[in-house]
């Protein structure tokens, strides 16, 4: 297509060198009224949808205020861990098990598999990691994190070997949620779906073409998914979160644990009914 388009305008600015200057003088004059229409319209449109381009900005804008308690213990939860590896963006954990790391994004997806988070290399272990084409705010349809099951194959088996044991209906039933910090604020998630699938599957998207494209694809995780929460419905609204990590027993394959976030006008009452089962317990 390059090679075409450099062509194209290759003959375009011969041909110019023909035009006369009497009609080129009317190409510039047509050309100007074209534009000055085109600007006036652009303005037009702009106001007319304007409202609505607004309205659609407030609703994805986040709503939720972090208390100054909440403030005071991020940055106690922050400071140190930016101070040991600037790439940091988040802290993941589940209440009730050992998943309790640190969250970090580069621009790759590569880096963090083998280097730890306080940059050595070892193989195994690396760092959890979230998807290079994400928003590190958490505010995109799909989030994903990534992070080694380390099972059997190093002492330290934290990070991500937990999210396997989802597979199981009673794991998954007892420990329902996961929380995201961030340096601003927190995010809850509650479990959605678990689904075993290859590593080369076609559900590892960032971005959908619409919200139709964007539930179907969960309405597919969620009927093919082997444990899940029943009488989900999915929403074009929502905001999801993957826990991706791979099975001890077979390195092909991929066990990815969705999540769905609390929404912001949620999260008060979410707090109140759930607080005891969202408190923060290190493992590490």
């Amino acid at each position: 297509m390059g090679s075409r388009f450099i062509l194209s305008c290759s003959r375009f600015l011969g041909d110019r060198m023909k035009i006369n200057k009497k009609w080129l003088a009317s190409l510039f004059v047509g050309l100007f009224v074209f534009l000055g229409l085109g600007f006036v319209w652009t303005n037009f449109s702009g106001q007319v949808n304007g409202d609505h381009s607004k309205i659609a900005r407030s609703k994805a804008a986040s709503t939720y205020k972090p208390s100054s308690e909440e403030k005071a213990e991020l940055k106690k939860r922050f400071e140190p861990l930016l101070a040991t590896n600037p790439d940091t963006i988040a802290y993941v954990y589940a209440p009730g098990t050992k998943l309790d790391e640190p969250v970090v994004q580069t621009g790759d997806n590569a880096t963090y598999l083998d280097k730890t988070f306080d940059g050595h290399y070892e193989p195994f272990m690396g760092t959890v990691f979230m998807d290079m084409d994400n928003n590190k705010n958490f505010s995109d349809r799909l989030t994903w994190l990534f992070g080694h099951a380390r099972g059997s194959q190093v002492p330290d088996n934290r990070m991500f070997n937990d999210v396997n044991f989802y597979s199981s209906q009673k794991y998954f039933d007892e420990h329902p949620y996961v929380v995201i910090e961030t340096p601003e604020r927190k995010f809850y998630y509650e479990a959605v779906a678990m689904i075993i699938v290859p590593e080369t599957t076609a559900f590892y998207r960032t971005e959908f073409d619409s919200d139709k494209d964007f539930v179907e694809q969960l309405e597919t995780v969620y009927k093919d998914a082997q444990v899940k929460k029943s009488g989900v419905t999915m929403k074009p609204e929502d905001r999801y979160l993957v826990l991706s990590t791979c099975r001890e027993e077979d390195p092909s394959i991929r066990a990815n644990l969705y999540l769905r976030q609390i929404p912001d006008d949620q999260m008060d009452t979410f707090v109140k009914e759930h607080g005891d089962k969202l408190v923060y317990t290190p493992t590490r």
